[in-house]
């Protein structure tokens, strides 16, 4: 179904992203590709759906066929019909604001008569069922429902091809069991499925094959048995996460006896103009050297929390103390540093070097050895936006560290990342607990929470619902913990 001879890429005036490929990919085969970051999946995927060297400019060489047509005479609309394309985000993907006018969109496209588009969009909200949400906002959706659209909008032109780059990286456990189930349908339907991913465990009993990348070129196949044998410590070599809910590392770090570091009392939060309270009769006390994951369903209230504590939202009652001080709004945003999972918003100056001093001049000192800490040294001169996703959070981290912050709220640090950066990520909260510091981290990751943290917050409706310690539970508890939260 797909063949690719000799393909090599790279971007005008750039370096070469991919090297010497060859891979065929069978009717109605299921392929994962992996690999650490920067290794060459997503510019392999764009080659695939058509995005390179349509969408995203540069020299392409070899050849790339699908079902024996060269991609080269296929004009680009002609290509979208035999290759469903599903992104990381989603709502990146949308180009309308209600979810059933969002389906139809596909195939008013092309041109096909409105009674055709009524019954296969009927069709496909029932095969999907989507019936509760055909008439919502597409931006109103959970990732997971999103993501369900999405997949579900490709579906409509029924292509033999999907390619979807990345897709859980946004979602919650349940959601991820989800995708799971659809892609397994799309299988048992002949489709060809190619899936770029980081997270493997889902994929396990779907994918026939696992192709491996590293440096632009396809180093390694694994058949999924092959993976799951691996030893642990093989799998880390190779910058993957684990392809397996029964085995992962559980943190057993030993830090001085843990101190209050902030404590929160009869805290009350209400939206403007709402009348029910997100956030009701909270008491929490965090400590030093500690990281607790904040686990819950969408719309629990994670971020409402974390928004309190450093003080964008405003509480309708309630006391919050950091070092046995009682701060309002604006006095918790200089000692709680909050990192975003899109740090684009956190960044404005024009150098990594000018934004650590942005805030604290004077201070060269600090801010050369917070960057050579954090593994940014090298990248002292570059504009933040040119930095990956990992480095943009490691540069946020330094701020706060650099505002000397003592507590640090991280929100999905670890969306998209392969299992050498998610243990960087690991690292870095260790330095900052030493620090005497508090990490409280939002997350929907079970292999963060078991390599980080050593609590368990769950936050239902509003209430804090469980307080568990780590060490009471086995790393396939923690899984199971935080699927049946997120259901």
């Amino acid at each position: 179904m797909i063949t690719l001879q000799n393909v090599q890429f790279k971007y005008q005036a750039g370096k070469p992203l991919l090297r010497d490929i060859n891979l065929q990919i069978k009717r109605g085969e299921c392929v994962c590709i992996t690999g650490p970051s920067g290794s060459g999946k997503t510019t392999l995927g764009r080659i695939l759906n058509g995005l390179i060297p349509h969408f995203y400019e540069g020299h392409v060489s070899g050849d790339v066929t699908i079902n024996g047509l060269s991609t080269q005479s296929l004009p680009i609309w002609e290509w979208s019909k035999k290759i469903g394309s599903v992104f990381q985000d989603p709502k990146s993907q949308f180009f309308t604001s209600i979810v059933q006018d969002e389906l139809a969109f596909e195939l008013e496209n092309y041109g096909i008569k409105s009674p055709i588009i009524r019954q296969r969009l009927e069709e496909v909200i029932i095969q999907k069922n989507l019936q509760t949400i055909r008439h919502q906002n597409v931006m109103s959706l959970s990732s997971g429902q999103k993501q369900k659209v999405a997949i579900a909008a490709t579906q409509l032109i029924e292509p033999p091809i999907f390619v979807m780059d990345e897709p859980s990286a946004n979602l919650d456990l349940s959601a991820t069991q989800m995708l799971h189930d659809e892609l397994a349908r799309l299988k048992r339907h002949g489709k060809t499925i190619v899936v770029v991913e980081h997270r493997l465990y889902y994929l396990m009993d779907v994918v026939d094959r696992i192709i491996y990348m590293e440096n632009g070129r396809i180093t390694k196949t694994f058949t999924p048995d092959e993976l799951q044998n691996m030893p642990a410590h093989a799998i880390g070599k190779l910058g993957l996460r684990s392809p397996s809910l029964q085995t992962g590392e559980i943190n057993r770090w030993s830090f001085p006896e843990p101190e209050p570091k902030m404590t929160i009392e009869k805290l009350f939060v209400c939206h403007p103009k709402a009348k029910d309270f997100v956030l009701q009769n909270v008491n929490l006390t965090l400590r030093t050297h500690e990281v607790t994951a904040l686990i819950g369903r969408n719309g629990a209230g994670k971020t409402t929390l974390a928004r309190t504590l450093i003080g964008l939202t405003k509480e309708r009652s309630g006391n919050i103390f950091v070092d046995g001080r009682s701060l309002n709004r604006k006095q918790r945003m200089k000692d709680i540093w909050f990192v975003m999972q899109d740090t684009v918003y956190q960044l404005f100056t024009d150098s990594v070097w000018n934004e650590l001093l942005l805030r604290q001049q004077g201070s060269e000192d600090v801010a050369s050895r917070l960057l050579k800490e954090l593994d940014l040294w090298h990248l002292k001169d570059h504009h933040p936006s040119t930095l990956s996703g990992g480095e943009k959070q490691r540069l946020v981290l330094a701020i706060g560290l650099m505002q000397k912050a003592s507590v640090f709220i991280l929100d999905e640090p670890t969306s998209g990342l392969d299992g050498m950066n998610l243990q960087r990520v690991i690292n870095i909260i260790h330095q900052l607990v030493k620090r005497s510091c508090h990490v409280l981290i939002i997350t929907h990751d079970h292999e963060l929470v078991a390599g980080a943290c050593q609590r368990i917050i769950q936050l239902e409706n509003g209430r804090i619902t469980k307080d568990i310690a780590i060490h009471e539970l086995s790393y396939q508890d923690i899984f199971l913990l935080m699927e049946q939260v997120e259901q």
